[in-house]
């Protein structure tokens, strides 16, 4: 009996000892895992000030909200009809090194636009629902953001393009300060 006593007493902490390690060695696997990712993300291989998996061409695969969100922003109920039944393209382009520029083209069989900047650096924009604002663009992790500030009669909303699925997918979210409650999210997926 005190053979069988010590033979799984010794199967026991054999075991705990394994379990140990095994979970060291799964912190490191996280711990590498959290740096190669935020290497990638962080664009190591940038040709401009955005990392390449933000560029190239997307087409609209999901849209939830958009109708309000125009609402909200003053666009009329025939253009929001015919603006909820397309489905655009988008093409994300940039040139300049680091410090270049950034241009964000939208196809579609109703309207089409471009827009360029630099990151950090206020323009004048006239957006797609004919409002004109001032936009600064910034780059934050995975998400190329676009604050539209109104002036006078016309709203400040805010543009986030969120890069998923190692930019596979192109989330374009828009959102308005002056009301939390609207929020349109599309969902575009890469076609290059």
């Amino acid at each position: 009996v005190r053979v069988d006593f010590l033979f799984i007493t010794n199967i026991v902490t054999s075991c705990k000892e394994t379990a140990k390690e095994t979970r060291r060695t799964a912190a490191r696997m996280k711990m590498i895992y959290a740096l190669l990712a935020t290497v990638l993300v962080g664009g190591v291989h940038c040709t401009g000030p955005l990392p390449e998996y933000m560029m190239g061409n997307f087409v609209l695969e999901t849209s939830e909200g958009f109708n309000d969100y125009m609402y909200e922003i003053g666009v009329d109920w025939f253009t929001r009809k015919i603006a909820c039944g397309l489905w655009p393209t988008a093409h994300n382009e940039q040139s300049g090194g680091r410090s270049g520029q950034i241009t964000l083209n939208t196809a579609s069989t109703f309207k089409s636009s471009s827009i360029s900047f630099k990151l950090n650096t206020p323009f004048e924009e006239s957006t797609s629902d004919g409002r004109t604002v001032t936009t600064t663009a910034t780059l934050e992790g995975n998400e190329l953001i676009k604050t539209q500030v109104g002036t006078g009669s016309y709203l400040t909303s805010i543009e986030t393009r969120r890069f998923e699925e190692n930019g596979n997918k192109m989330v374009l979210i828009h959102t308005m300060p002056s009301n939390s409650a609207i929020k349109s999210v599309r969902v575009y997926k890469r076609t290059d």
